[in-house]
């Protein structure tokens, strides 16, 4: 993952949701933080790797429907 091309608050969540937990504030709260678990952990990068062939397929679609719309 491209750091650098994350927004600033981002933080560690990209590596938090890898490791299947994410910590946040309570309804916007900042003096009240949850922590939620989501496992296993690697569940995100499974994820997106299976569905990496069809976002391809579907990026590919929408921007060919973009190039016939400006043609």
């Amino acid at each position: 993952m491209d750091k650098s091309r994350l927004e600033p608050k981002a933080g560690n969540v990209p590596w938090q949701i890898e490791d299947g937990r994410l910590r946040h504030p309570v309804f916007g709260n900042r003096r009240k933080w949850a922590t939620q678990w989501a496992r296993p952990a690697g569940w995100w990068s499974r994820t997106v790797r299976a569905g990496t062939p069809r976002m391809q397929r579907e990026i590919q679609r929408i921007v060919g429907d973009v190039r016939r719309d400006l043609e």
